[in-house]
């Protein structure tokens, strides 16, 4: 059982600064802050909607990218490709199907645009809720639970992390979200899947306070590498400066999204709204109604 993250190479970081200031796919990276930046064990993944489109290296002494081919496929295409005995004949739609070379910005629209075919309304929502607020420090959180007794041993990701001011210094708070019409929010998953979180959090709480007052030096970091056009939160540059960081497997939340008015006020044989059956089964495994937030959109959830 481990958790890591943060890149502490000096090599790799210093490289990753000097990359930073030449024209090329880095470059653009930093300049997008639509794009996410997830800091892993020496290793970053850039996300779109929940799709890694880079994942970042160091190897050789050099920063490399690679991208899964799928995200290649032009996303410009349009015409109609015949089926002639068994055999597709692409023709001259061969040569343009893929994109081929890296060209600056224009290239990074096509790979995000090409990444949108593989998310979903649980992703786009994630992507938007974490664009829209600097003190996330992390998406698609993963920590191992093999070997806890009692836990699911495929624990699914949760979804963000961010550093939450208080009176007494930095809260780091992961959140699961959940599109409304999701099942697990009535089936009883949820609440397998916050107690096991929470269980998991005690058992590697040293590890993920180290990692991510790392993880706060590296978005810091980035942000200054990317003249002006990234920002991170003061929590997070506070941590980045020796702020003590406070990780506590209470701090769970849950973010549900994507319904209307309509939706939202609709009861149960038993007089009670989702959001009121939801907050009622959390409270069984010590959530309270502060950690739950309904809102019929992503766009303007503030965590």
């Amino acid at each position: 059982m481990s958790f890591k993250r943060g890149i502490r190479d000096n090599d790799f970081r210093e490289a990753l600064r000097a990359l930073a200031q030449q024209d090329g796919w880095w470059r653009d990276v930093l300049a997008d802050p639509s794009l996410i930046i997830g800091v892993r064990d020496e290793y970053l993944n850039v996300y779109w909607q929940g799709q890694s489109i880079f994942k970042v290296s160091f190897k050789g002494g050099k920063v490399t990218a690679t991208t899964h081919e799928k995200y290649l496929l032009n996303p410009d295409l349009k015409d109609q490709v015949s089926l002639v005995e068994g055999k597709f004949a692409f023709g001259n739609a061969e040569p343009r199907m893929l994109t081929r070379d890296y060209e600056g910005a224009k290239t990074l629209e096509k790979l995000k645009r090409a990444a949108s075919l593989y998310s979903g309304q649980e992703k786009e929502g994630v992507h938007e809720i974490a664009t829209a607020n600097n003190s996330v420090v992390d998406v698609e959180i993963a920590i191992n639970a093999s070997g806890i007794p009692d836990v699911e041993r495929n624990l699914p990701r949760m979804d963000l992390a961010n550093f939450e001011t208080t009176a007494n210094g930095v809260d780091l708070v992961f959140w699961e979200a959940k599109t409304f019409s999701n099942p697990e929010l009535e089936n009883g998953k949820i609440v397998g899947q916050i107690k096991d979180y929470r269980t998991v959090i005690d058992l590697h709480q040293t590890e993920i306070d180290k990692s991510y007052r790392c993880v706060a030096e590296n978005l810091t970091a980035m942000a200054e590498w990317s003249n002006g056009r990234r920002s991170v939160a003061a929590a997070i540059s506070a941590v980045a400066d020796g702020t003590k960081l406070k990780v506590n497997s209470a701090n769970v939340g849950l973010l549900v999204y994507d319904f209307t008015a309509d939706q939202r006020d609709r009861e149960d044989k038993s007089g009670k709204t989702l959001k009121e059956r939801v907050t009622e089964s959390l409270a069984e495994v010590g959530v309270g109604p502060e950690r739950i937030k309904f809102k019929g959109t992503p766009k303007g959830l503030t965590i």
